[in-house]
């Protein structure tokens, strides 16, 4: 079994679409066959809505349309002559209309689930050449790479086999799988020869609640719909809830739109108004989850605020990829009202992660070579074993291993889930700061970004799970914050460094040692330490002790006790040895330096500095009497070139 890591070089062609064309108007301008999508293409259309199934569907062949989702399938074949084929379709259905020549040519739209379970045995049953008889087109072919991962059935095995096909999506992705090199593909872009890029606001926020509540209130105020993609079930549960609770809507006044599975969910939750379809009209506030985000029509006669979000505390999944979900989203609005405008308004809120941990290119290549390397020892263990009980073993062991997620059922290699996995770790990248999300959607080509720019400081994002965590990393996680907000600090002169650690220290007063820690040594030491903190103690003895000296002898403090023993200078009287101690004290404790005197009992990182009989010589020139009652010293002359030091 070989693997392969790089990216297909597959020709290139590129024609360009004029503003109100479709996709069919092109095909019939470049005189395919059938005026239909041409083979052995993947065919990126850049803009979303000019027609590529509308074309195929249009077209005077049998034609077998893959989309990877249901409501999709239902929106472009109800009240059709076209076949909608997925759970609730029956075989006897999909028979009936094959035989049936009222309907001709035929056209089959299915989910890959259906197409392998339903359509495949009724094409069987009826004796149907459909690799030869039928195109092939699967409809925003990038979810093959995307929901590949937990989602092994959206592959259909012999998609290659059919002499006419094609992929299609205005946001494919690159690919390692050969199989488009030896079908001798090539990729076609459909470029507009207008300006198609959208006005789009990006929220990037450390309070990523209070931030989307604020855009909430103020959208419901002022807008005539707002519809909400959002990857979560459970982070749609929590938002419905919290604007019902607060009486910012009323029940009615939402729709949510997601799985069967997920509606099942909510409903349960008490969450009434959840579609596993799209059902018009839309509410004043609407979700959708991750089906509805590409090939759906949402076709209504109002602008609708669009609010796009990204959360990784609630759901790492939930990031949307700039380069194919952003511009999916947007697009599934399709009436233009006052003038050209689809919607009022885009808005993408999210926040990032820079501990987020991103796999490089090399570290996944290394990691999947390993594991097949792993599965082929066994496997050939495996096949050559001749005692049952030893084959059995090795099988069920073979059986656990992580490589076979890049397997089919035939056990052959499936490069679109090494595509995913790459993927994953592509979307992951963009998250890791603020300025590669900005970089990211500025080079989808596809919006003028307007950046809000919140993620400076602490916010409620920063919050730890403290009960999932160890001291250790609570500490290692509050360290990399506080180097955050010293390079907010740097970068912005204006930035409020204190009011941020403040609000740091509320959050997690519990560890309020690591963060003085830091404030006093730093990185570097508490590293050192290995964030052991009898190591940390010691180093901030040694820094108490070091700034202790530097305080005790600064212009400031040397003035005060100069100025305290002036009179016993100038006079050259005695002055008890305890009267000294503590009058020095006070100016000491008055400056902010702990200290030590003997048989007081302090102990611990707050001692600064000791003050013993001898410290009087840290500033004058003296005489000591110790047979003196009591014991006492007479100032000389205090020592003046200190404060030249």
């Amino acid at each position: 079994m070989e693997l392969s890591f790089n990216i297909i070089n597959i020709e290139r062609e590129e024609l360009t679409i004029s503003k109100g064309e479709t996709l069919l108007d092109l095909y019939k301008r470049e005189g395919y066959p059938h005026n239909g999508t041409p083979t052995n293409y993947v065919i990126e259309k850049v803009e979303p809505g000019i027609g590529a199934t509308y074309a195929e569907l249009e077209c005077k062949r049998n034609s077998v349309i893959l989309e990877p989702n249901v409501p999709v399938i239902i929106g472009k074949t109800e009240g059709t002559d076209y076949l909608g084929i997925y759970e609730k379709t029956t075989k006897k259905m999909i028979t009936d209309y094959l035989k049936n020549n009222q309907y001709m040519p035929k056209k089959l739209v299915t989910t890959p689930e259906s197409y392998e379970k339903k359509l495949i045995p009724a094409f069987n049953k009826l004796g149907i050449d459909w690799h030869k008889d039928y195109f092939c087109l699967y409809d925003e072919c990038e979810k093959l790479i995307q929901d590949t991962g937990y989602r092994p059935t959206i592959r259909i095995k012999d998609f290659f086999d059919y002499e006419r096909k094609a992929y299609v999506s205005a946001t494919p992705l690159w690919t390692r799988n050969r199989k488009f090199l030896n079908s001798g593909f090539k990729w076609l872009k459909v470029t507009p020869d207008y300006d198609y890029k959208k006005d789009a606001t990006l929220i990037i926020t450390r309070s990523f609640n209070r931030t989307l509540r604020r855009e909430l209130r103020r959208l419901l105020s002022t807008s005539k719909c707002i519809c909400i993609f959002y990857k979560t079930t459970d982070g749609i549960a929590t938002i419905v809830q919290d604007l019902l609770e607060n009486g910012l809507i009323k029940d009615g006044d939402y729709k949510v739109f997601c799985s069967d599975k997920s509606v099942k969910k909510l409903k349960s939750m008490k969450l009434h108004h959840t579609y596993d379809h799209l059902k018009l009209p839309l509410a004043k506030v609407n979700f959708f989850t991750s089906r509805f985000f590409s090939a759906v029509d949402v076709k209504i006669n109002k602008l609708a605020d669009i609010l796009v979000l990204s959360n990784y505390k609630q759901a790492v999944h939930s990031m949307i990829d700039p380069f194919t979900e952003a511009i999916q989203i947007q697009g599934r609005f399709r009436n233009k009202l006052d003038g050209d405008r689809r919607y009022n308004s885009l808005t993408f809120i999210t926040n990032t992660n820079d501990k987020l941990k991103v796999k490089s290119d090399k570290e996944i290549e290394r990691e999947i070579t390993t594991q097949l390397n792993t599965y082929a020892s066994i496997k050939e263990k495996c096949d050559n074993a001749t005692d049952a009980t030893e084959k059995k073993a090795l099988q069920k062991d073979l059986n656990k291993l992580s490589f076979n997620d890049f397997l089919d059922n035939d056990e052959e290699l499936s490069e679109e889930v090494i595509d995913h996995v790459f993927n994953e770790e592509r979307v992951k990248s963009y998250y890791q700061s603020p300025q590669a999300l900005i970089n990211a959607y500025n080079a989808t080509g596809h919006f003028r970004l307007r950046v809000i720019d919140n993620s400076h400081g602490i916010g409620k994002d920063d919050y730890l799970p403290l009960n999932e965590l160890s001291t250790k990393d609570i500490w290692k996680y509050l360290v990399t914050y506080l180097e955050r907000l010293e390079r907010d600090k740097q970068n912005n002169p204006d930035f409020d460094f204190d009011a941020e650690v403040y609000k740091l220290v509320e959050m997690h007063s519990e560890h309020y040692f690591i963060i003085d820690a830091y404030l006093k040594i730093g990185k570097g030491p508490i590293e050192a330490a290995n964030y052991a903190k009898g190591k940390i103690e010691k180093e901030l003895r040694a820094y108490d002790i070091q700034q202790g000296e530097k305080l005790r002898f600064s212009p400031e403090v040397l003035a005060e006790i100069e100025e305290e023993f002036r009179s016993e200078v100038q006079t050259q009287c005695y002055i008890a040895k305890s009267d000294f101690i503590k009058r020095l004290g006070r100016i000491l404790e008055a400056n902010g330096i702990t200290f030590k005197v003997h048989g007081d009992g302090k102990t611990g990182c707050k001692v600064m500095c000791k003050i013993t009989e001898d410290t009087v010589k840290d500033y004058f020139d003296h005489h000591s009497y110790n047979s003196q009652t009591p014991p006492s010293y007479k100032l000389l002359r205090f020592k003046s070139e200190l404060g030249a030091n």
